[in-house]
């Protein structure tokens, strides 16, 4: 992890905000958790957005999804999380969530092996449905499950390297990294927007508050060496 990275970490304190009602949000992102089934993406979802754990859930069918709304500093951010359904039958239903989505969290188990070498394809899938997305991540998760593990954190980094993904290890069960995966996935995509928000912003309307990620011209979010392989958050 960089010195820019640490200061990064020092800096986020992002607030989960329960009022419904709120209005007046700066941004909207769309998320999409993308793996084979049971690796763990509704377990992280619910971990996140509800905290209790269940040992069991039904497979998703089709898509579900969580919005949680994060303040970070003064910028109000609604998150739309989408939870994929990993089966084959769903993908044609899957995939037309992924034009809207800027970033995917692509998961894995670290007892499976398959399940990582899986991402290969769905890496293939998401990319030909869309060219929007700005941040991608790869999660390895279970990592309750130590003594059972298959595959190293190693090759987590070294197939997060190969396909330019931020890189972390979680578990749904303890809640270790689940807070940080989506509030940093936030913050990355807020600071990247306001970096680049004049990219986005119509010639028209010069208004700093308007919600610039509804605009389709997202252009990819070019990585750090660093930030390839290690979560840097």
């Amino acid at each position: 992890m960089s010195k820019n990275d640490e200061d990064k970490e020092e800096d986020l304190h992002m607030e989960k905000i329960t009022d419904d009602n709120i209005k007046g949000h700066k941004y909207l992102f769309r998320i999409c958790l993308i793996g084979n089934a049971s690796v763990g993406k509704t377990s992280l979802l619910k971990t996140y957005t509800s905290n209790p754990f269940h040992n069991k859930y039904m497979p998703t069918v089709g898509v579900d999804f969580q919005v949680v709304t994060l303040k970070y500093k003064e910028i109000i951010a609604k998150v739309h999380i989408w939870d994929t359904a990993g089966e084959e039958r769903f993908k044609s239903i899957s995939s037309n969530y992924y034009r809207s989505s800027h970033g995917f969290i692509y998961v894995y188990d670290i007892t499976d092996g398959d399940s990582l070498n899986s991402l290969e394809n769905w890496i293939t899938l998401t990319n030909e449905h869309t060219n929007s997305n700005v941040i991608n991540f790869l999660v390895g998760n279970k990592i309750d499950l130590e003594n059972d593990r298959k595959v190293s954190t190693n090759q987590g980094k070294e197939f997060a390297s190969k396909h330019n993904l931020i890189f972390l290890e979680t578990s749904a069960k303890t809640n270790e990294n689940v807070q940080r995966l989506f509030e940093y996935f936030t913050f990355k995509l807020i600071n990247y927007f306001e970096i680049n928000k004049s990219k986005y912003m119509r010639d028209d309307d010069d208004n700093d508050d308007q919600d610039m990620t509804s605009f389709s011209n997202l252009k990819p979010l070019e990585l750090e060496n660093d930030e390839k392989s290690k979560c840097g958050c």
